[in-house]
């Protein structure tokens, strides 16, 4: 059985590099694993000179002044993949949410996805370096909203909060585990941004309560796709058969056998 990379981008998304819709249509059929192709809500709903706008206190005004045309953009988004997906490739989306579980996507269309990636993305209290436990408390809301829609994967559920040298202590952690768990959400071991001391600590518990993990290159450039180097040595460090963080949610194999 191929490994399932539950996180992909291409051009749709303002941070990739050279990969493409095109580029892995030509690959699919002998791409060394099925894979979901996961551009960024917030690059699909705002213009092309407002791409990182949503990251900023200006992106719940500019969310809703360009919802029709986000909405337009987003149709557009899934007829295109739809026309490309074969083999093993998977229609999915790397959902933005506002602190208040507002998704960055009209949510008629969340059903029309094989698979959805939650991102715990944005924190105001991150922007204001506010106290830790007010990064936090915003923290476990984003994840509270974005379980709450059904998300089938949590994309990397710590860097943001790493890149900002925010301390992450074992009991975030295992909050992050066992909400997700209760929820039967997935957790990303991302290798774009490597996260290795809290992706060891999440997998240790996950492993011990039985909570699902899964791989995500995050590919923005074709040298990342296919490479699960990290998550092996992962897999390993907490004794663990690297075929185990080989997971794919059984709706999406029904779903994408179209």
């Amino acid at each position: 059985m191929k490994p399932f990379d539950c996180h992909c981008h291409t051009e749709r998304s303002a941070c990739a590099e050279d990969v493409s819709l095109e580029w892995y249509r030509e690959i699919a059929a002998d791409a060394p694993c099925s894979f979901a192709i996961t551009d960024h809500s917030a690059h699909i709903y705002f213009p092309p000179d407002e791409k990182w706008v949503f990251w900023s206190e200006q992106g719940r005004e500019a969310y809703e002044h360009h919802r029709q045309w986000g909405d337009e953009q987003m149709e557009q988004y899934i007829a295109d993949v739809r026309a490309a997906q074969h083999g093993g490739m998977y229609l999915g989306i790397e959902l933005d949410i506002f602190l208040d579980g507002t998704p960055v996507c009209s949510e008629r269309y969340l059903d029309e996805f094989d698979m959805l990636l939650g991102a715990p993305h944005t924190f105001p209290a991150v922007q204001t370096e506010s106290p830790p436990e007010q990064v936090e408390a915003e923290y476990k809301q984003i994840v509270r909203g974005l379980v709450a829609l059904d998300v089938h994967v949590l994309a990397h559920p710590f860097r943001i909060l790493v890149q900002k040298k925010h301390p992450i202590s074992e009991d975030l952690i295992k909050w992050t585990v066992d909400i997700c768990g209760e929820h039967d959400v997935a957790l990303e071991i991302n290798s774009h941004y490597v996260c290795h001391d809290e992706d060891l600590a999440m997998a240790r518990i996950a492993v011990a309560q039985g909570a699902m993990l899964a791989i995500g290159t995050d590919s923005h450039r074709k040298n990342e796709f296919g490479v699960f180097t990290y998550h092996h040595e992962i897999a390993d460090a907490v004794g663990v058969p690297a075929e185990q963080l080989y997971w794919q949610p059984q709706d999406v194999t029904i779903q994408a056998a179209r």
